[in-house]
């Protein structure tokens, strides 16, 4: 949720020149529940918002492990931990993910759907951190996992001295622990 750019409040001439009691009762009741709404929609946008995995299922967010060539593919996990901060439009996504198997073809690129959609960036500007763990590697030495613009893909990466960075195939079998920090869309919850 982003900051509004304007407040509007409801401005009732006719309730205020009736000179009726219950028409100006009737209008400090609209006006008072607007600035109320105002001031919820602004104290969220400055304190953010938290999702859990393990808070109130409205709040919920697990993260999902998928292959870019093959939608079908289910993975079977041993656990997916996942907590979501968003502050106006800054997304900071933590997450621990093992899995154990899976089911379908794994011809693709490996990657984690996120919470909220990316902004669109022309570019990959939001690069997190990945502690890997079990798999083997697609190429170089580290792994690093980059929010893909415009989509809700957090993209799992391989990195190293001399190596030019190329997409993490999917592995049958691994562990992610990530965090990620990137810009989602406005007016998105």
């Amino acid at each position: 949720m982003t900051l509004p750019t304007n407040i509007i409040f409801p401005l009732r001439t006719d309730m205020l020149r009736s000179g009726s009691r219950e028409d100006l009762d009737r209008y400090m009741r609209e006006l008072i529940f607007s600035l109320q709404s105002m001031y919820e929609q602004l104290a969220q946008g400055i304190n953010g918002d938290i999702r859990s995995d393990f808070s109130q299922e409205s709040r919920t967010w697990t993260p999902i492990l998928k292959d870019t060539a093959n939608s079908g593919t289910t993975f079977t996990y041993d656990h997916q931990t996942g907590w979501v901060y968003r502050q106006g439009l800054f997304v900071d996504v933590w997450c621990d993910v093992e899995w154990t198997a899976n089911s379908g073809a794994i011809t693709g690129n490996m990657y984690i759907e996120l919470p909220y959609e990316v902004a669109n960036t022309n570019n990959i500007p939001f690069v997190g951190v990945v502690q890997p763990s079990v798999f083997t590697f697609t190429g170089g030495t580290e792994c690093v996992v980059n929010a893909i613009d415009d989509t809700y893909r957090a993209e799992i990466w391989n990195t190293g001295d001399g190596f030019t960075t190329a997409n993490q195939g999917s592995v049958a079998a691994g562990r992610i622990i990530m965090h990620i920090r990137y810009l989602g869309k406005q007016n998105e919850s």
